[in-house]
Formats: structure tokens, C-alpha cells, sequence
């Protein structure tokens, strides 16, 4: 996450489904042309590739780390948006639900790199609630980071994928991301939340990284 060489101002988080007969297919392709292809627009720092851990609905998690999110609007992006190759194009087709959250980026500290990510979907939720939650997350055994961010709701829709699939009814207005060593670290901190953030009723998912 945020670190004096990315010193990332958004984000871009997706989850997503994808038809499992291309899933090798899928794999070959996200991380050999489409994320490097995201990675030359301008002010695009970072992308980390995820696998989500027991979610049918959304197998895989990808978090970009931008320099702001006026990086979404850049004719650069929109251009890969609306004119992709021909592998891009041919992929679109098998995938299945989709969902898009771009933030604003309010909090980032992290040590080292996490292999292993937890992501909490919050809606509203006291200021003072959520910081003393975050500390709380940041203390637990095992982790190493925690982020959050705040939903961007300005930014347009993917001009390829129908609405009704984004799951928008999902969406969060703000997004939390705990980094930890393991993946046994956040199975033990997901049975117990700290108070502030369980009382949220957070959407909780956890995810191990694939590729930096």
C-alpha cells in the first residue's frame, strides 16, 4: 500500500467472477497483458493481484494503487477502456459478477508487505468509531498494515459490463484493507473483530496475494 516510493491518493478495487472452464486462460491473461497494460497509463503506481479465499461470487481481487483518481478520467485509460485488444475483448465475454469501487485513499500505514488481505466493505459508520477500530485492526497478531479509503461515487461506470451485474447494492462508503504475515492471522482476527468495526456489520473477505 502506501509507501514513500507508491504514495498512493486512491484506489481501484474489483472483484470479480469468471467462467471456470477459462480460468487458466483468465490467469495468463490478467497478469500478462492486462495488468502491465493498466500499469503504463500515467499515475497508475501499482497492482496486486489477489485469489479470494472460499467466494464463489467473486474468485479473485485486484487492488490499484493510483496517484489519484483523476487517473480514471485520463484519456490514457479511457483509451484502453474503449479500444481493447483482441484478447481483452475475446475475455470480457466469460466474466461474471463484477464489482467496483474506487476511493479515495484516507488512511495508509503499513511495515512490511502482507501475503495475505482482508478487505471489509463498510457503509457509513461514525468518523471516530472507524479510526478507533483501525487501531484496534492494526494491533491484532500477525498484521502488518491497514488502510482505508472512501468511495468515489463520480467516477463512471465500465462502459462494457451491464450494471445490473455491478452489484452496486454492495457498495461501500468506505473500504478497509488489512494487510497480515498469514492467512491464519486474519482467519483468527475475522472471528473477532474489534467492537467498532464488528457493530458495522462489515462485508468481510479475505484474499492471499498472487503476484506484487
Amino acid at each position: 500500500m502506501r509507501d514513500s516510493q507508491t504514495a498512493a491518493g486512491a484506489w481501484l478495487a474489483l472483484w470479480n467472477g469468471f467462467d471456470p472452464a477459462r480460468d487458466a486462460e483468465y490467469n495468463d491473461w490478467h497478469a500478462r497483458e492486462h495488468v502491465p497494460e493498466r500499469l503504463t497509463v500515467p499515475g497508475m503506481l501499482r497492482a496486486s493481484r489477489y485469489q479470494a479465499v472460499d467466494d464463489a461470487v467473486y474468485p479473485y481481487f485486484t487492488l490499484y494503487e493510483m496517484a489519484s483518481i483523476d487517473v480514471l478520467a485520463s484519456p490514457q485509460y479511457q483509451t484502453l477502456l474503449q479500444q481493447p485488444t483482441d484478447w481483452t475483448r475475446r475475455m470480457r465475454a466469460s466474466f461474471g459478477a463484477l464489482l467496483r469501487i474506487p476511493c479515495q485513499v484516507t488512511v495508509s500505514a503499513a511495515g512490511v508487505r502482507g501475503t495475505a488481505l482482508m478487505s471489509l466493505q463498510i457503509r457509513g459508520g461514525d468518523a471516530a468509531a472507524l479510526r478507533a477500530g483501525m487501531r484496534g485492526l492494526a494491533a491484532a497478531a500477525g498484521v502488518v498494515g491497514v488502510h482505508s479509503g472512501r468511495e468515489e461515487t463520480a467516477v463512471a461506470p465500465l462502459p462494457w459490463h451491464g450494471g445490473a451485474t455491478m452489484c452496486a447494492a454492495q457498495s461501500s462508503t468506505h473500504l478497509l484493507l488489512v494487510e497480515a504475515q498469514a492467512l491464519d492471522d486474519l482467519h483468527a482476527l475475522a472471528r473477532a473483530l474489534p467492537a467498532q468495526i464488528a457493530a458495522l456489520q462489515p462485508v468481510l473477505r479475505l484474499h492471499r496475494l498472487l503476484t506484487l
